[in-house]
């Protein structure tokens, strides 16, 4: 697609914001638009996932609930543009100007793309880039930043309250003024941050490394602090209550996720009792748990894209903001588990070298056993839910535009400000 053509697509993307003839949803995924001049426009909802945005001016435009998953933003102007709720999961922003942006409710987790080799097993997990990036004066409100890396980059004065940054590396980053009100900065890299003037009252630095004397000039009021970090995949998970077995197959599997299958070992826990385990922040990214019991486990904010819950039992678990992506529940139950803000969407699968194959790879949670569970604000976009028994689950506010809900049970479910698939109207 050409320069021309990307610029007759945005104008036929705002007449459909406008709900005008010859309007239509722009979708320019795993296009080329570095170097473009792109200011004020209305890109609302717009489709950029994998695409090359590197050096694009998108100055004073509206990118609220934009999909910009596994992007290249590097060198991007962003300054004063609206991304509110946009899907910047796994986006390379390295050097962005996000100047008085609104980045109020964006996710900017670690994001997933599948990359398959001879052997065929997956390499997933990329983590948000926003390294040496101008984030001053930015509002980035209950913004998802865990585990993004922001090294170096000039925060001064942002609004990050109530902003998830647990995992973050935020080394060298200037926090002057900034408002981390209320944050979640758990096993957070705050190693030479300038922190003078920064509010930090009700944080929870919890396992943070940060030198004290620095915090000084901070605000501390109210803030929760504990020993520094001593292992980074498993300091806030509880796991030296973990039978030991337990704790080595999940450091093994850390370490597979993290060298891409190099080193390590896939974890295989299969059939296992797990019942009630504290599993918070863990990554079980490709994990085999097919048939566990899970029964009230926390799983809050953890990794589990592309795992193997077929079957298992989730009932009453805790699985708010967690990481979900192309994840197998078929057959699980999840009777009444929490589910908030969680992301249960797609996976797009790239080759060895890095090239989209133009296929994805949906969550499959059909005959999932939902009732009663609360997915209050979850991404479920391409979801399978065929067959999967909704009756009483809380789905307002939720995403869950081209799923498939054939067979699904949806008797007394709340479905208020839900974005529902056509095929439901």
């Amino acid at each position: 697609m050409d320069k021309q053509e990307i610029i007759e697509s945005i104008e036929r993307h705002e007449k459909w914001l406008k709900d005008q003839t010859g309007g239509q949803r722009i979708n320019l995924s795993g296009c080329d638009l570095s170097g473009m001049k792109l200011p004020k426009r209305h890109l609302k909802s717009a489709k950029f996932s994998g695409s090359n945005l590197s050096g694009t001016t998108f100055n004073g435009s509206d990118l609220s609930f934009a999909d910009l998953f596994c992007s290249n933003l590097d060198k991007a102007d962003f300054s004063h543009c609206n991304l509110m709720r946009a899907n910047m999961r796994g986006a390379q922003i390295r050097d962005a100007n996000f100047f008085g942006a609104n980045l109020q409710d964006a996710d900017m987790r670690s994001g997933s793309i599948v990359m398959y080799s001879s052997n065929r097993e997956p390499a997933t997990l990329m983590r948000t880039s926003l390294s040496g990036s101008d984030l001053q004066n930015a509002q980035l409100q209950n913004a998802n930043l865990t585990g993004a890396d922001l090294t170096h980059s000039n925060l001064q004065n942002a609004n990050l309250q109530g902003a998830a940054l647990s995992g973050a590396n935020l080394a060298g980053v200037n926090l002057q003024d900034a408002n981390l009100t209320n944050a979640d900065l758990i096993g957070a890299n705050l190693t030479d941050a300038q922190v003078k003037g920064a509010v930090f009252s009700g944080a929870n630095l919890t396992g943070a490394i940060i030198d004290p004397i620095t915090l000084a000039n901070a605000n501390l009021a109210g803030a929760i602090i504990s020993k520094p970090l001593v292992t980074p995949n498993l300091a806030y998970n509880s796991t030296d209550k973990l039978p030991r077995t337990i704790k080595e197959i999940l450091e093994d599997h850390y370490l597979w996720v993290k060298t891409n299958g190099k080193q390590g070992e896939r974890a295989k826990l299969a059939q296992a009792n797990l019942a009630l385990i504290d599993l918070t922040g863990s990554d079980l990214s490709g994990a085999d748990l097919a048939g566990c019991d899970l029964n009230g486990a926390k799983l809050f904010q953890a990794q589990l894209i592309m795992t193997d819950l077929a079957s298992a039992n989730l009932s009453g678990a805790d699985l708010r903001m967690a990481a979900m992506d192309g994840i197998n529940l078929s057959g699980a139950n999840l009777h009444h588990a929490k589910l908030i803000n969680c992301s249960l969407s797609v996976v797009n699968i790239k080759t060895a070298d890095g090239k989209l194959t133009g296929k994805i790879w949906s969550a499959n949670l059909s005959g999932t056993n939902l009732s009663g569970a609360d997915l209050s604000g979850a991404d479920l976009r391409g979801a399978n839910l065929s067959n999967a028994d909704l009756t009483d689950a809380n789905l307002s506010g939720a995403n869950l535009l081209d799923c498939n809900i054939t067979g699904a049970k949806l008797d007394r479910a709340n479905i208020e400000g839900a974005l529902m698939p056509s095929s439901a109207a």
